[in-house]
């Protein structure tokens, strides 16, 4: 089979990439030892989940409160539906962010596509702290925030495979659940760190104050936070398996196109490994909502609920991690799978008619379910692709299935219920888990399996 590389010295990467790869492998080796040079590369790897995460979230948590600043309306409802359009919007660039960015990582080093994602990733946030009123500026105003979303919407699209590559890449064998872990650790600590910053900002200033200005606070701590992580990243070391490709049997030139001649399996196994995002939203952030239509439990009972829950989900991520290094990735994947298989029609009946306790049982025992397989994920799709094409190989077929079923989730859920379907969720949850279960079955195990 045909296959375009660019080799060694012609490869296009600068010549600070270019470093000893006796040296970078023996960075590896001191890593294992867990010295602060291990910390600074998880650190440098999840800081833009954890920022994206922390933005998106941010977004949805205050688009009640300037929907009429920017996205202004003779009715409030048409303005907030306005907004979240253009939160779902961001979804669908993910995508092509994939396709854009995902090669980048592939050719050009996975050290300097962090560096890229985090840079629009601020630029994005910046903007929409910034952005005038629709008063100020008339239409530009929508115009601006709906373009610095698809920003983000693009940055996200090859942020997270490029930093889970990155990360998996860096960490010593035996030990890359664990590590490969935090990636996702970052998003349950991104999301509780939001709700505590949009805490704090809506008890820091009054309610005018709050929808004139206060509401901007948050997304410049965001923009900050960018510069600190891309000041992180300039400082960190290429993978040493990038470094061994790109010298060795070269760097592809259309990696995207030799996943789908060589890896179409795989590719799939990574979509339908993604399909699980519907559990993920379902329970962390639509839960309180189906408590409240299903059940009459009050929003705020729902929301501290959920919090404990997401609690749960972050605590259990790297224990869940270290076990899958011990037994393997399989067997945490079949029981998330096969647990929502069988638990999600009871546990969301409980909510119909239970009350606050009943949720926080609810919330928790999905999330730890949900935690299983976020622990070993980034793992198991970096080992699914051989180094050449892993940054493609992940990165398109999650930000598709991302698209397709993470930004559709609460849609769903709402419009079963709409439609007379209380209990419609849990037959949506059951259907994909069925799926994602005879999928699981078939992949292989990969924890042994060399990156090379």
């Amino acid at each position: 089979m045909h296959r375009e590389i660019v080799r060694g010295s012609h490869a296009p990467m600068g010549e600070r990439q270019m470093t000893n790869i006796a040296e970078a492998e023996g960075q590896v080796e001191t890593d294992a030892t867990g010295s602060t040079d291990t910390r600074r590369v998880v650190l440098g790897a999840t800081i833009g989940n954890f920022i994206e995460w922390y933005d998106w979230t941010i977004y949805g948590l205050f688009s009640s409160v300037f929907s009429s600043q920017i996205f202004p309306s003779s009715d409030k409802t048409v303005s907030l539906l306005v907004v979240l359009s253009t939160f779902a919007l961001g979804f669908l660039m993910r995508p092509v962010g994939a396709i854009v960015l995902s090669p980048l990582a592939d050719r050009i080093g996975r050290r300097q596509m962090l560096s890229l994602t985090l840079l629009l990733m601020g630029a994005g946030s910046f903007a929409i702290a910034l952005t005038p009123s629709f008063e100020t500026i008339g239409f530009a105003a929508p115009v601006i925030v709906l373009l610095a979303r698809l920003l983000q919407g693009f940055s996200a699209g090859g942020e997270y495979q490029s930093s889970s590559v990155f990360l998996v890449e860096h960490a010593p064998a035996d030990r890359r659940g664990f590590i490969g872990s935090m990636q996702n650790l970052s998003i349950g600590v991104a999301v509780l760190a939001a709700n505590g910053v949009a805490a704090l900002t809506i008890a820091s200033f009054s309610s005018a104050d709050l929808k004139e200005w206060g509401w901007r606070v948050p997304f410049l701590i965001g923009a900050l936070m960018s510069l600190y992580g891309l000041y992180i990243r300039s400082g960190l070391p290429e993978t040493p398996l990038f470094l061994e490709t790109a010298r060795g049997t070269g760097v592809e030139k259309r990696p995207i196109l030799q996943v789908i001649r060589e890896f179409p399996k795989e590719a799939l196994y990574v979509f339908s490994i993604q399909i699980t995002t519907v559990f993920f939203y379902l329970w962390t952030v639509y839960l309180p909502t189906y408590a409240n239509l299903a059940g009459g439990l009050p929003l705020k009972e729902g929301f501290l609920g959920g919090t404990i829950g997401l609690a749960a989900f972050c605590i259990t991520l790297p224990i869940a991690g270290y076990l899958s290094d011990k037994i393997g990735r399989k067997p945490l994947l079949l029981a998330t799978s096969i647990g929502f298989l069988v638990l999600a029609y009871p546990m969301l009946a409980a909510l119909r008619g239970g009350g606050f306790a009943s949720f926080v049982i609810v919330a928790c025992a999905g999330c730890v379910l949900i935690a299983l397989l976020d622990a070993v994920m980034p793992a198991v799709l970096c080992e699914l692709f051989p180094t050449r094409v892993r940054a493609s190989g992940v990165g398109l077929p999650y930000a598709i299935s991302s698209a397709v079923f993470g930004g559709t989730a609460p849609l769903v859920a709402t419009g079963l219920i709409s439609a007379g379907y209380v209990m419609g969720p849990a037959f949506y949850v059951m259907t994909l888990a069925t799926l994602c279960t005879a999928v699981f079955f078939c992949m292989p195990e990969t924890f042994k399996k060399s990156l090379r």
